[in-house]
């Protein structure tokens, strides 16, 4: 059934579940993340750095941004499709939001790899 809901006969659909499934990784990351500053409570840089040091954290947090960053894409790309009817300006603004989604991503994956 859903497999063929996620076929070319109905477009939206997997623009929708990506997004749907993005919310909840999000969602998941921040439940975590809230559990983990209230168990250890770090209070110094050092603590803060103990915190994102294990791989598996960065990991998550690559994840978290990748969904956030997509799941970014996909709301401001349909907001930018139903509000701006001029095709020229719509594309330039498509343009500088991928721009800065992946100068964000790219970021985060310095930082992330420099812990």
């Amino acid at each position: 059934m859903l497999l063929s809901l996620l076929t070319k006969r109905y477009p939206g659909m997997r623009a929708w579940l990506t997004q749907r499934l993005t919310g909840l990784l999000m969602a998941i990351y921040s439940v975590v993340l809230l559990i983990r500053v209230l168990v250890l409570t770090p209070s110094s840089y050092d603590d803060w750095l103990a915190f994102s040091r294990p791989w598996w954290w960065r990991l998550a947090t690559l994840i978290f941004w990748v969904s956030l960053s997509s799941h970014a894409w996909l709301g401001v790309r349909d907001v930018l499709k139903d509000y701006v009817p001029n095709v020229k300006i719509r594309m330039v603004l498509l343009k500088l939001v991928v721009l800065a989604l992946w100068v964000y991503l790219v970021w985060i994956t310095l930082l992330l790899c420099n812990l």
